[in-house]
């Protein structure tokens, strides 16, 4: 069953204590890992919402956009629906990253998704109610026929690899062909998860899946998120450079962009 939570992005004090807890877990892992003397919370806290109406350069709205778009862009009871799709190898955390945006909970407890799952949330965009109705695909051979369920009518792919497995990074290129098959018009994303996994991994594995993801994000032209559901790391800066990407909205969310650290590229 779908389950769809409220959230409103002007309740500011809520969401700005969120963007800091996940900026200090980010601090933390990183000093854990490297060693490095990182200063918890120094960072800085950014707005949830970054895209607000003092930062923003729309130049459509969102309305205008939802006609052009309206292959992918939908409208019901007043909201506008926005399908997200989850695609990746077994056990990379697709299910868990959609349980911790929608729910926030983490669930260490593995259970393989057996066809398909999806779940909703709304957020609040200026004067608008965005749906985010989110369906994750199953790995396994005998779910690949459901892959049109996940992919049909998707306004956003996220091709999903476990950091700390390349042999899943590899795999994405078949995915992403699979996917362009049913989908060309979608946007990727390319998302890296257990990001807290792979910052324990010596220098030499960092640095290698770090080059192979950019030059895998780079020939999908797909911005590039390393993610920890565990630890809140990216998760919710995923789904906002998502909404601007979306509907033209300019994002201020500052890029990472050095080996190591959980990277956000998406300019």
């Amino acid at each position: 069953m779908s389950q769809l939570l409220q959230t409103d992005l002007d309740a500011e004090d809520e969401l700005d204590r969120q963007q800091q807890e996940e900026d200090d877990r980010y601090a933390a892992v990183a000093a854990a890992a490297t060693g490095d003397l990182y200063e918890i919370g120094s960072l800085g806290s950014h707005q949830n919402g970054d895209y607000n109406d003092e930062d923003e350069h729309v130049p459509r709205t969102i309305s205008e956009i939802v006609e052009e778009e309206k292959e992918a862009i939908r409208v019901r009871d007043n909201s506008v629906v926005v399908k997200i799709g989850l695609i990746g190898d077994a056990a990379v955390g697709k299910t868990t990253l959609m349980v911790k945006y929608v729910e926030g909970k983490f669930d260490e407890d593995y259970i393989q998704t057996l066809g398909v799952n999806f779940l909703e949330k709304t957020v609040r965009v200026r004067d608008a109610n965005i749906v985010f109705s989110i369906w994750d695909l199953g790995a396994a051979r005998g779910f690949l026929s459901m892959m049109p369920l996940v992919c049909n009518e998707a306004a956003v792919l996220f091709f999903m690899f476990d950091l700390s497995r390349i042999s899943t990074l590899f795999g994405i290129k078949e995915w992403y062909r699979q996917a362009r098959g049913l989908n060309r018009r979608a946007i990727a994303f390319l998302v890296g998860t257990k990001y807290d996994v792979f910052a324990a991994l010596p220098d030499e594995e960092q640095v290698e899946i770090d080059k192979l993801a950019r030059k895998y994000s780079k020939a999908m032209k797909a911005p590039l998120v390393f993610s920890s559901a565990s630890h809140s790391i990216n998760v919710q800066k995923l789904f906002k450079v998502t909404i601007a990407r979306l509907f033209d909205l300019q994002c201020t969310l500052p890029e990472l962009v050095e080996v190591g650290e959980p990277l956000l590229i998406y300019k």
